[in-house]
């Protein structure tokens, strides 16, 4: 499953007398090892999935997974490459609920409770004490299923307090300053009727919180953002959406983390989107990746469905989970345009992941198995982990290299055939465009007038060949710029 692959980004031409500066240039995967949950005899070929994970946030060798009916999971990182589970906690202790996230703070663990299908099981939250690491012990489980009965897709804690999505249900806060004794405060749906354009509920499934201010990404309702500084008395003060989403596409809005005055929200197979929250009550579009051309009714069959995503390397990576594409990894170090620089990305290979964690110099895909599952959007047969590492590679440049852009861009990317390049160069002469399959065989090569500075533009039909990964250079006397395309299959 696993392929390592090159993404060099901006290359700029010294200019002396400039000191240097380092760019990110590659974010490199290699596998260190795996779990899978054992396969079942009805569906054939299904077992169970790890919908949420957390390496121990005290640095201990153990990870925790979130296994939906499986319950809570631990897995001993110690001996890769296949990695034992040394603790279970099963649904019977948790009120029967099912286990859909997992959240770790110091040596508290906060599981988000209940299936997200809809009025299955209620919201539900529980805390475990992980002070030993492989023996997380159950403190209190708390659930109404009188009054939310829905899931809990995610949990987000801060002051004592936990905020809880709770699907259809909204946003539920739970006092949680005694982690033995779960109390509940208050709960608040927003307008579930805005915007209107899917056929289904808004559902409230990712979060996060900025002073008095919760973001949540509520599916199919956006992004609203709610003022929290009264936790008895929740209030929203701004909703968007994309305005540019195309007909008939669900704006379905699965997470978002946010930095400094930008929100990044993971948008089902309509990739990722920045949003300006400088102003919470009038937020705007800032940028929108759209890698697998969301678009009208392709919801079945698309190449990556983004739903969790966290941030890295003092928040100037961030790890996004993209279904059946499984990892990609963005430079957002210019937050307004993030770079795709490395990822675990094979389309179409039966398995797909649902979430992402990162911790340290690990990164864990979790992945789901659907096969044999009704309605789903893409075919995934391997329920479990895949624990990774990664380390970033450098360009070292002169300083203007984090400004000018000479370098080589493709459009959009991953692409299903024709990809829009455009090449940069920062010196005059001859350029010599080549692109190579991941075998290294040549399939286009082209000459180009070498203007320093300016866009020059070449369209690229790949239509016919092979899914997968191609390097893209462009070659003159003084410099070489490369990039790398990846494509999807039809």
């Amino acid at each position: 499953m696993f392929v390592r692959f090159t993404i060099l980004g901006v290359v700029i031409a010294l200019i002396s007398g400039v000191a240097n500066c380092q760019v990110i240039d590659t974010v490199l995967l290699s596998e260190i090892g795996r779990y899978q949950h054992p396969y079942v005899s009805f569906p054939a070929g299904y077992s169970a999935p790890t919908l949420s994970s957390r390496i121990d946030r005290l640095d201990r060798d153990v990870l925790y997974m979130a296994c939906g009916d499986s319950g809570l999971m631990t897995l001993d990182l110690t001996q890769p490459p296949v990695f034992p589970v040394v603790n279970r906690i099963g649904v019977g202790s948790l009120q029967g609920l099912k286990v859909m996230n997992v959240e770790q703070i110091d040596a508290l663990l906060y599981l988000s409770l209940g299936d997200l299908s809809s009025g299955s099981q209620a919201t539900g939250l529980a805390i475990l004490d992980v002070s030993v690491a492989d023996d997380p012990v159950v403190l209190d489980v708390w659930s109404d299923e009188a009054n939310f009965s829905e899931g809990c897709a995610i949990t987000v804690v801060k002051d004592g307090l936990a905020y809880l999505g709770g699907m259809e249900n909204g946003v539920i806060v739970l006092d949680v300053s005694d982690p033995a004794d779960i109390q509940f405060v208050s709960s608040y749906q927003p307008d579930p009727s805005w915007p209107g354009i899917a056929n289904y509920p808004p559902n409230a499934r990712g979060m996060a919180i900025d002073g008095d201010v919760l973001y949540l990404a509520y599916d199919a309702g956006g992004l609203r953002s709610i003022d929290i500084s009264d936790p008895n008395a929740l209030l929203e003060i701004g909703r968007y959406v994309n305005p540019n989403i195309p007909i008939l596409t669900n704006p379905a809005y699965n997470n978002v983390v946010v930095i400094g005055d930008r929100a990044y929200c993971t948008i089902d197979y309509c990739g990722l989107e920045i949003v300006d929250i400088s102003d919470p009550a009038n937020m705007t579009q800032v940028a929108w990746l759209n890698p697998w051309n969301c678009i009208g009714l392709s919801w079945f069959g698309s190449d990556g469905h983004t739903n969790e995503l966290i941030t890295a390397h003092n928040d100037s990576l961030l790890f996004v989970s993209g279904g059946d594409s499984e990892i990609m990894v963005y430079d957002i170090t210019d937050g307004d345009a993030p770079v795709l620089v490395g990822g675990h990305i094979l389309p179409n290979d039966s398995a797909s992941t649902w979430g992402v964690d990162v911790h340290g110099d690990r990164v864990v895909a979790n992945f789901i198995n659907n096969h044999g599952l009704p309605l789903q959007p893409y075919d995934s047969r391997y329920g479990g982990v895949v624990v990774f590492g990664w380390e970033v590679d450098y360009h070292t440049s002169v300083a203007e290299a984090c400004i000018m852009a000479a370098g080589v861009y493709a459009n959009p990317n991953p692409s299903s055939g024709v990809v829009d390049l455009t090449v940069m160069t920062s010196q005059p002469g001859p350029v010599t465009l080549r692109v190579h399959d991941i075998h290294g065989r040549l399939v286009y090569e082209q000459k180009l007038l070498g203007k320093p500075w300016a866009d020059q533009r070449v369209f690229l039909d790949l239509t016919g060949h092979a899914p997968g990964i191609y390097h893209v250079s462009a070659v003159s006397a003084n410099e070489r710029l490369t990039t790398r395309i990846i494509l999807l299959g039809n």
